[in-house]
């Protein structure tokens, strides 16, 4: 492999792969190291873990829709108060150019 190659390892599965970096083509693949074998009741603890956590997440999300309009509604006074304290003209999109 020359140097216009670059090895990326997967953040999830930790598996190396080598890049070419003019094409991006993949020139090659390694398997990630294979760690321990896990008991079943390992496995279902982890499984009931990560669904509580998906749980946890999707309430959270929820709490924050209910609450968006409010939140909105605040910001969008605020930004008002301060447009109205702001003498200054506001920006002309032709200066931009």
């Amino acid at each position: 492999m020359g140097s216009e190659d670059f090895t990326i390892v997967c953040p999830c599965c930790q598996a190396k792969l080598t890049i070419d970096r003019s094409t991006g083509a993949l020139l090659a693949h390694e398997k990630p190291p294979e760690g321990p074998a896990r008991s079943f009741e390992q496995a279902v603890s982890e499984e009931k873990k990560r669904r509580q956590e998906a749980e946890d997440r999707f309430a959270q999300s929820v709490r924050e829709h209910e609450n968006r309009k409010e939140i909105l509604e605040k910001k969008f006074r605020e930004a008002f108060k301060k447009a109205e304290k702001d003498d200054s003209p506001p920006p002309r999109p032709f200066d931009y150019d």
